[in-house]
């Protein structure tokens, strides 16, 4: 190999190691940007999506075979669970039936809620799972980037 085809591929080196060093440094802050930028949009469009969804309430009833037992009726063994508490507190039984009782307390509660898209437009829906998913990709692809 001659002289200047060795100056010509120790250049070449160079000018690679400084493109590859450059596009490590610009792609650190590309990904902080990108970063952001997920967390906003997908900040927005879930944001959006809470302003469209109405949630309801209302008694519930736990049908166990023939019997109906009403959402208020669930909170009798939470009361003796709480009296035998008081009156014998070294016994564990007790605090199992509040545990429990509070367990199904509110499992009740979440069981009782409703909850409805609002009848929105086509642009609007898709703006909304749109903005969501843009972010939410956005987040995922600087989050499992692999690493040098």
């Amino acid at each position: 190999m001659s002289e200047k085809a060795k100056k010509d591929e120790s250049l070449s080196e160079e000018i690679n190691n400084m493109k590859a060093t450059s596009v490590n440094k610009s792609s650190g802050s590309n990904d902080l940007l990108q970063f952001f930028i997920g967390i906003i949009l997908l900040g927005v469009g879930l944001f959006m999506l809470s302003k469209r969804v109405m949630v309801h309430s209302s008694w519930y009833v736990w049908r166990i075979g023939g019997f109906d037992l009403s959402s208020g009726t669930v909170t009798i063994p939470l009361i003796i669970g709480i009296v035998w508490y008081f009156f014998n507190n070294k016994s564990i039984i007790p605090k199992i039936i509040i545990t429990l009782s509070v367990i199904f307390i509110i499992v009740t509660i979440i069981m009782s809620v409703r909850i409805n898209f609002v009848t929105t437009s086509m642009f609007d829906y898709i703006l909304i799972f749109g903005m969501a998913g843009a972010g939410a990709g956005l987040l995922l692809k600087t989050l499992f980037k692999k690493r040098d």
